[in-house]
């Protein structure tokens, strides 16, 4: 499926698309967009017509601009349809799962929580971390969710004087408790971060208090090769 994914998309200058069947089958289907060269529309007939045949679970398209992200439209479009989005650019073809918008989310543990919206950023950054299973109250227990595992999936620490766009803050939010809140950094100076108690998911100022309550901040090992870019496409599309 892959192998016919990438020999249609290197064969046509303008975005291609397609529905997969059954996380199996890839059906190519016409770009109806009025823009082919900058986006892409699948017809409702193309839906229909694959429904047919079997169910829908993801959506494949290019990006021979190189844009190595999903777009805002992207990203609007997948949450509504709430599928996988398979994404071909620069030789190599990357899965999207279909993770709520990074706004607005309201708080669940385990669920819809400060380690999801970490996991879920980077997923769109383009890197994939394990959703651990995390109980209530893990971090009374010495668990330590995040200093136990940051390191297994490729993070080293850095100092906060050093910190950059995409590094992770961990803060201790209080004593007696281990550093249990993840907070991206984002390239505007502020976090990205969900915390619990009614909060909503949002966008805030590095706050004093939040630096004093710093407990490490950590970098990924190919930092430099992630497309931090992903999460303001989320951004933007949240707001369409």
């Amino acid at each position: 499926m892959i192998e016919k994914m990438i020999l249609l998309a290197e064969a046509i200058s303008d975005e291609v698309c397609g529905l997969i069947v059954n996380d199996s089958l890839f059906i190519p289907c016409v770009n109806q967009s009025p823009s082919p060269s900058k986006d892409f529309m699948i017809s409702a007939n193309d839906f229909i017509q694959s429904e047919e045949i079997g169910p829908v679970t993801g959506v494949f398209h290019s990006h021979p601009s190189g844009f190595n992200r999903l777009s805002a439209h992207d990203r609007q479009v997948q949450v509504s349809l709430g599928l996988d989005f398979y994404l071909y650019c620069d030789g190599s073809v990357r899965k999207y799962e279909p993770r709520p918008h990074l706004l607005g989310r309201s708080y669940e543990h385990g669920i819809t929580d400060c380690y999801s919206m970490f996991r879920d950023a980077y997923h769109l950054a383009g890197w994939d971390m394990p959703d651990y299973g995390r109980d209530n109250g893990w971090w009374l227990r010495g668990e330590n969710l995040y200093i136990n595992n940051l390191p297994t999936q490729g993070f080293y620490q850095v100092s906060m004087a050093d910190v950059q766009p995409g590094d992770v803050i961990i803060r201790q939010p209080f004593d007696g408790c281990d550093p249990c809140h993840a907070m991206i950094f984002l390239p505007d100076g502020r976090v990205l971060h969900h915390e619990m108690n009614g909060f909503l998911s949002r966008r805030d100022n590095m706050r004093p208090a939040y630096v004093k309550q710093t407990h490490s901040v950590w970098r990924h090992e190919q930092w430099s090769s992630l497309n931090f870019q992903g999460i303001y496409e989320d951004f933007i599309a949240k707001s369409l």
